[in-house]
């Protein structure tokens, strides 16, 4: 269809004969005329038909896809700036009058299972076309943003012989008469690249996470965006650069995804940096004044997740908080440990809005110590030699953090969970469509 405008093209098109094709939204007669709402992939135009017309537009069912002719007239009162007075009808694909399991053009609520169950269908809705627009903006910001710093793109396997955390949370599956597994993380490979001489890589890709959890926070597998780098001072680089990133993405949906907010009613503020920072032992404190109690090493869940932020907002009018040197216990054996204190490390959190969305931290980059800290985690260094070689011919000291894709989203947006930010989410009891 080259000569077709879509919606948003329509009010340039003044006095013109054009050709528009799109699903049919709504459908409204009022006398001797029937005004017909066309949905395209850049929002909605409003079609009059009268006229001979009228018997062929009665035949028109919701989300049938029709092409149609006519003459542009503007409007400022009607959907886009401009209407289209048809002259012609094409019917390309009919429903044939059937019922519609989710309600489109969103008069009425739909079950969050009967919406996933016909996600085709979900996906039609104005508002799920914005949480994407935005998301896709997300990614192309993300992109932009390292590609400027001299990262290279990475692709890492997905199909995996050992985990990064030692097999916790793996889904297993069967290759060629040996035992291999989905990955969790790309972290060795991120790594052992910046090893090889990258020394900045970045990878947007799925992970898999054989998790029992069933809330609106989690996904069994969900998008993953690293970063990892090298000749590093310490993680504050690492920090650094993140908080960067932010003010960038932000930005790039502000400036690109304008209409997209104003669907969702949102209204995006850049964040200001640096981001506040919490350290770890400092928790207890702080949570004393909210009224909990909780240990020097406590593992944050998302009530104490929530509370920090809340502290962050009203001591720094901040969104974002980074909780940094993360206890030994609660780190994976690449962690950093903090040199005046072993008990803890140079790992980190960034919270945004009540939530964990990156997780990263200085890694250890000496052959010895990330054999021992791997036998402190009781793995053997044996399964891991793979990795560990990168190590053994010199590694330069690094760091990086991986964001979950979708979390950034449902809280960017304010979502009500992660699923919702997923184009067909697998959590625990979901595998289709």
């Amino acid at each position: 269809m080259e000569n077709r405008v879509l919606a948003v093209e329509l009010k340039n098109n003044d006095g013109k004969e054009v050709e528009v094709a799109g699903w049919v939204h709504t459908i409204r007669s009022m006398g001797k005329l029937t005004f017909i709402h066309i949905r395209d992939r850049s929002g909605r135009l409003q079609a009059i038909v009268k006229g001979d017309l009228m018997e062929k537009a009665k035949t028109l069912g919701l989300e049938d896809v029709v092409l149609m002719k006519g003459k542009v007239k503007l409007d400022e009162k009607v959907v886009n700036g401009a209407e289209l007075q048809v002259e012609k009808i094409e019917v390309i694909s009919s429903v044939g009058g059937q019922k519609l399991p989710v309600d489109v053009a969103g008069k009425t609520e739909t079950s969050l299972d009967t919406r996933f169950d016909h996600r085709t269908l979900d996906l039609r809705r104005e508002k799920m076309q914005a949480v994407f627009k935005i998301q896709s903006t997300i990614c192309q910001a993300f992109r932009e943003f390292y590609v400027s710093k001299n990262f290279v793109e990475i692709h890492t396997p997905k199909i995996i012989s050992t985990g990064t955390e030692g097999g916790a949370n793996l889904f297993k599956l069967p290759y060629f008469g040996r035992e291999a597994f989905l990955a969790q993380s790309p972290q060795f490979y991120k790594q052992m690249l910046v090893g090889s001489g990258f020394e900045r890589v970045f990878e947007i890709s799925p992970v898999f996470r054989a998790e029992e959890h069933d809330t609106p926070f989690h996904l069994n597998e969900y998008v993953s965006m690293d970063v990892e780098m090298g000749f590093i001072e310490d993680e504050e680089d690492v920090l650094k650069i993140a908080e960067e990133m932010f003010k960038f993405i932000f930005q790039k949906v502000k400036e690109k995804n304008a209409n997209d907010l104003k669907t969702l009613g949102i209204e995006l503020s850049i964040p200001t940096t640096p981001f506040p920072r919490i350290l770890h032992w400092e928790i207890p404190q702080i949570l004393k004044k909210y009224g909990k109690e909780v240990a020097e090493d406590v593992d944050l869940n998302r009530e104490l997740e929530q509370l920090l932020c809340k502290y962050a907002m009203e001591t720094a009018k901040s969104d974002f908080v980074i909780v940094k040197n993360y206890p030994n216990s609660l780190r994976p054996g690449y962690t950093m440990p903090l040199e005046s204190n072993k008990k803890f490390t140079r790992g980190f959190d960034i919270l945004f809005k009540g939530m964990e969305i990156i997780s990263g931290g200085q890694r250890v980059h000496q052959y010895e110590l990330l054999k021992e800290r791997f036998k402190e985690k009781g793995f053997n260094p044996d399964d891991f030699e793979f990795y560990f070689e990168a190590f053994k011919y010199g590694m330069p000291p690094h760091g990086g953090f991986a964001i979950g894709l979708e979390r950034l989203t449902m809280k960017m947006l304010n979502l009500e969970s992660a699923k919702d930010a997923a184009f067909f989410p697998r959590d625990k009891k979901r595998i289709y469509p």
